[in-house]
């Protein structure tokens, strides 16, 4: 494998100051029936189509697994991959993506799979030997200030792996869920089934001037609908993604829907969806629609449309996207009213460093509204 020239090292032992050609790449170990474990520190370093073949043929592949999703957080947001690959008689059979993110008012950092979405191991064949060679290797990438390791499954196909993951020192951690609602049923059973408030703010919403759009996804559309975006997370205090990465999401624009509202003609913000086709899903991954338009209902008038309009493209749920596990949540509360299925965010844990056992005390005290 071709390494970097010139490069300097970092406090984990890998090599900064590659260039967008040069591959850092190192084997962690071979089993006896040939099979091999690498790490990468680029999803660029490994071919998409490669890559994607075997999130097509995993059970548990995920539009968020995709070799373009790992692209946009790496290029995008900067973050630093890990990502580890099994490899038999040169085929890739399994995945496990990683990316290393701070730990929120800490000075430490977690190996995440994956973050932002959802990610989890991939393995098509020779399962129980990949998964024991991945589980190996997570420790090795886990030095200096990275105490965690944590897995972020997508959904509870997931459970597949619980009893292997806490075999292996994973611990189960509940404190998200996402809303799940049914598109099968038809327009007319989820209307009904909604809260009276979200009904009325639908009814409400469509007495006044509005306009939906399926926006183009080009670059000034999507511009302008990330200048709303931020607005909005600076009102929520939110972390808000910067620009460069919803470009970056560009070169999987087929499995993105920009959706933007105008009331009485003028632009009243939207939403950007993701389209995952693998599980016949809609996610709500990006809203941005400013507090003056609350009053007009167009984040009501945002849902019931994408709800019409998976129902009319043939997909099976629509994913609300994760939301703290509190019944007094405002986001919570107003997720409830569309009157989808909620299901806990199955969240994998492993320490990897005596501070883990100290900082997750103190995550305790700092998150007291846990639920496992």
């Amino acid at each position: 494998m071709a390494q970097p020239t010139a490069a300097t090292t970092t406090s984990d032992g890998y090599a900064e100051g590659r260039t967008d050609t040069e591959t850092v790449s190192r084997t962690l170990a071979t089993s006896e029936s040939g099979l091999e474990v690498t790490v990468f520190d680029s999803i660029r370093s490994i071919s998409a189509a490669r890559w994607n073949e075997v999130v097509e043929r995993s059970t548990c592949g995920s539009v968020f697994h995709r070799y373009e999703w790992l692209e946009a957080i790496e290029a995008g947001l900067g973050k630093t991959p890990r990502h580890l690959v099994v490899e038999k008689d040169g085929n890739l059979i399994g995945l496990l993506p990683n990316f290393v993110v701070d730990i929120e008012k800490t000075p430490f950092r977690r190996l995440s799979s994956s973050y932002p979405g959802f990610g989890g191991p991939l393995v098509t064949t020779d399962v129980a030997e990949s998964l024991s060679l991945l589980a190996e290797a997570v420790p090795e990438l886990c030095t200096g200030r990275t105490v965690v390791h944590q897995i972020r499954g997508l959904d509870t196909k997931y459970m597949r792996y619980n009893n292997y993951l806490q075999s292996e020192g994973y611990e189960p951690y509940r404190r998200e869920c996402r809303f799940v609602l049914d598109l099968t049923q038809g327009y007319g059973e989820i209307y009904d089934g909604m809260s009276k408030t979200r009904r009325r703010g639908i009814d409400r919403g469509t007495d006044g001037d509005y306009e939906i759009v399926e926006e183009e996804l080009t670059r000034p559309n999507l511009e302008r609908f990330h200048r709303v975006y931020e607005q909005v997370m600076d009102r929520v205090d939110g972390d808000g993604y910067p620009l460069s990465f919803f470009e970056r999401l560009l070169d999987m624009r087929e499995r993105l829907l920009l959706l933007t509202i105008r009331i009485d003609g003028e632009y009243a913000g939207g939403f950007l969806e993701l389209l995952d086709e693998q599980r016949s899903s809609i996610h709500g991954f990006f809203a941005a629609v400013p507090e003056d338009y609350f009053g007009d209902h167009a984040s009501e008038l945002l849902y019931d449309y994408v709800i019409r309009w998976g129902i009319d493209n043939g997909y099976d749920t629509y994913d609300f996207g994760s939301t703290n596990a509190n019944f007094e949540n405002g986001v919570f509360r107003f997720k409830e009213g569309f009157g989808g299925r909620i299901l806990p965010i199955l969240v994998w844990e492993r320490g990897c460093s005596p501070l883990w056992k100290m900082l997750k005390a103190g995550r305790s005290l700092y998150w007291p509204h846990r639920y496992e």
